[in-house]
């Protein structure tokens, strides 16, 4: 699992490869077993795959200053999206571990994602028609990787982790 989680890369650039509907509905699967509080299960699922509704769908995605054109090239998009009437006060929170279930099973498949956490949530829910009673939280795009991606740096485990208190010189014991 570690070797899995390591390995995964975000994908910026797919090639023109449909994914098969068995392997799309994995992927969904794994989202639908995500833990969540009070096992409310918050989420709900939009999936994108025609082509014209990805490209208007990426010109409402955006990173920086930079628009998030890949989403555009990618076999599908997910629209992750929160049932705040759930009854779970950790909806959010909910919703990105179903996310991050769907990204690990996608990698597992030999799929490449990309998680895409700014766009425009209006006009998106206004493209798919997504009631206001519905939160969309986060997008991803789904496809075959173009080419491989290199690992990023991480920062090591002992600038990250820290034991007991954030300042482990004071004891309160």
């Amino acid at each position: 699992m570690l070797d899995l989680i390591r390995s995964r890369r975000s994908v910026r650039k797919f090639a023109d490869r449909p994914i098969p509907e068995d392997l799309l509905q994995q992927i969904l699967e794994a989202g639908r077993w995500a833990p969540s509080g009070a096992n409310a299960q918050p989420w709900r699922f939009v999936v994108v795959t025609r082509r014209d509704t990805l490209k208007v769908i990426a010109e409402a995605c955006y990173y920086s200053a930079f628009k998030s054109r890949h989403v555009g090239e990618a076999a599908a998009l997910v629209v992750i999206c929160a049932d705040r009437k759930s009854g779970s006060p950790t909806y959010l929170l909910d919703c990105a571990i179903a996310g991050t279930n769907m990204t690990l099973m996608a990698h597992a498949l030999g799929i490449g994602s990309c998680w895409i956490g700014a766009f425009e949530e209006d006009t998106v829910r206004k493209i798919l028609n997504i009631p206001e009673t519905i939160r969309s939280v986060a997008l991803i795009a789904f496809g075959y990787a173009a080419h491989p991606t290199a690992a990023p740096p991480r920062l090591e485990l002992e600038n990250v982790v820290h034991r007991e208190s954030w300042d482990e010189s004071v004891s309160y014991t």
